[in-house]
């Protein structure tokens, strides 16, 4: 063990590409290497962002656990803690947050922290008592948004106190910005510099709304048909989506690119970001990307959105499943080009005061600190 360091564990199910995955690789890259000696460890797999972890130096180890009924799992799990003297255990999502804090506390590691990523709307009675149960084992539940602190005090009957809300947070490209003409960006084979862009960034679900999107987009492309959309992403909807999108006559007019890497450079050559998030969203890192790259963002009144969406400032909030609203929201900015730039401005600097990786990242080691100095274990500087 370093003993000029504290030892921190993130804990997570496995590392594919999405949101959650995303805040754990900020996290584990940005936390102060002199402070804390950080691994990461998957209890099921692995995925990409495990494999960009590990390119970058990061200790990742895959567990190959699927189940945690297996009683002998926990123990096994407690005894590989106990060896590796952790001071603070650090979870997220459902799965490794229950493994990971049963074998912790048999395992006696002096810090649990667990991070809620998301309104958890589908959690039944079980999946409240089990979170119930295992805070009075936690020292402190991260929540990266108010409505998920509600969530979790609400819904799952723990104290407030217990609960800390700390906003996911990002960082920027050094040629994030200014973009001068998003129009110069556009590929001229598939996107011109006539076209309004519209994009949306996420999973490709049922949750994440993309088939209001595409009703919405067909009402505002009858009479605009320069509005391009693109969809980023990929998941289990996405031969669904493109079906639809055929039978809409919208073909010719969305773009599905499937996962990419350059997300910034799609969103500096667009002009609207869309998240029409239907039933619950945590605090989305889409929407936060989008803000910081100076657009307006159209989102739904759903979790954590609000409080990203200053609405008629930044953006505009509508009701969940609303394909009309969404719409008429659509193409108002699809046709007043300052007030998209305004608002993007003001995005811009909502996420400068808010949302910044820096922020996250300095509230995250506060916490660490507090939390250690409480257990007594000399924060190391």
């Amino acid at each position: 063990m370093d003993k000029h360091r504290n030892k921190v564990l993130h804990l997570v199910e496995d590392l594919k590409v999405g949101g959650l995955e995303m805040v754990i690789e900020s996290i584990v890259l940005s936390l102060d290497k002199s402070k804390y000696d950080v691994h990461v460890w998957c209890l099921a797999g692995g995925g990409d962002i495990a494999e960009e972890l590990k390119e970058k130096g990061v200790l990742v180890r895959i567990i190959g656990k699927r189940s945690y009924y297996n009683f002998m799992n926990i123990l096994l799990l407690a005894y590989l803690f106990r060896r590796e003297n952790l001071h603070i255990i650090h979870t997220h999502g459902y799965f490794a947050s229950t493994f990971g804090r049963l074998a912790a506390s048999l395992a006696g590691v002096p810090v649990m922290i667990t991070h809620v990523h998301s309104t958890y709307n589908e959690y039944g009675k079980r999946n409240l008592m089990v979170e119930r149960f295992l805070s009075f084992f936690t020292d402190k539940i991260i929540c990266v948004s108010k409505a998920v602190q509600r969530f979790v005090v609400e819904r799952e009957g723990i104290r407030e106190s217990k609960t800390s809300v700390i906003y996911n947070g990002i960082s920027l490209p050094q040629n994030g910005l200014p973009i001068k003409d998003r129009k110069a960006q556009r590929p001229t084979e598939s996107v011109s510099a006539q076209d309004v862009v519209i994009i949306e960034v996420a999973s490709l679900n049922e949750n994440k709304g993309q088939h209001i999107l595409l009703n919405a987009c067909q009402q505002v492309y009858k009479k605009n048909p320069a509005i391009k959309l693109i969809i980023v992403g990929q998941g289990p909807s996405q031969s669904t989506l493109q079906e639809e999108a055929k039978q809409l006559g919208m073909e010719s007019a969305v773009i599905f690119t499937g996962q990419r890497k350059d997300v910034y450079g799609l969103l500096a050559m667009s002009d609207i970001f869309v998240l029409p998030s239907i039933h619950r969203e945590g605090l989305s890192i889409a929407v936060i990307e989008a803000m910081a790259m100076g657009l307006p963002v159209i989102g739904t009144s759903v979790g954590g959105i609000p409080e990203l969406i200053e609405d008629r400032v930044s953006g505009f909030l509508v009701p969940p499943g609303d394909t009309d609203q969404l719409a008429r929201a659509i193409d108002f900015l699809a046709t007043e080009q300052d007030l998209r730039e305004r608002m993007g401005k003001q995005g811009r600097n909502i996420y400068e005061g808010k949302f910044t990786l820096s922020l996250m990242i300095q509230q995250i080691e506060s916490l660490y600190d507090q939390l250690l100095g409480e257990k007594g274990i000399a924060s190391k500087t």
